[in-house]
């Protein structure tokens, strides 16, 4: 059976980030690994008539403050250390994927909500994982 040595947790911040974080948590205790946390606050695109425009910089910057104060009181709850929780601005799966190669990550976690109708069309996120990852992933069905 492998063993993992470092679980990286890639969440959002709400109710099934919370659930996802508990579960990697438990892994990580099983398997007696390392624990980090990433949230990636997405670049937001902004619609100004017939352009496509992204979010200010004092907006993003914003955002990103607050991601990061949200995420810091989240993992305050579950006692994961400050070094173990990273913020990052940008398209998702590019920066799970960076973040996991830095820190030579075993493991990445990410939940998994099933899509229905259009909406089911689109790539997910954890597929995107899954498909560029160097290491394995897990999702976990949190909807």
């Amino acid at each position: 059976m492998t063993t993992y040595h470092h679980i990286l947790v890639a969440l959002v911040l709400d109710q099934t980030g919370r659930k996802v974080l508990q579960r990697a948590q438990g892994l990580a205790e099983n398997f007696g690994a390392r624990l980090s946390v990433l949230h990636v606050v997405e670049y937001i695109p902004i619609e100004s008539g017939e352009l496509l425009m992204s979010a200010p910089i004092d907006l993003t910057q914003q955002l990103e403050q607050q991601s990061r104060e949200q995420l810091r009181a989240l993992c305050a709850e579950f006692s994961i250390a400050q070094d173990q929780i990273h913020t990052a601005t940008g398209p998702v799966t590019p920066q799970i994927q960076q973040l996991a190669e830095e820190l030579q990550i075993d493991l990445i976690v990410l939940g998994h909500q099933p899509r229905h109708g259009i909406a089911a069309w689109f790539p997910h996120t954890e597929e995107s994982v899954l498909s560029r990852a160097h290491c394995d992933v897990l999702a976990l069905r949190v909807g």
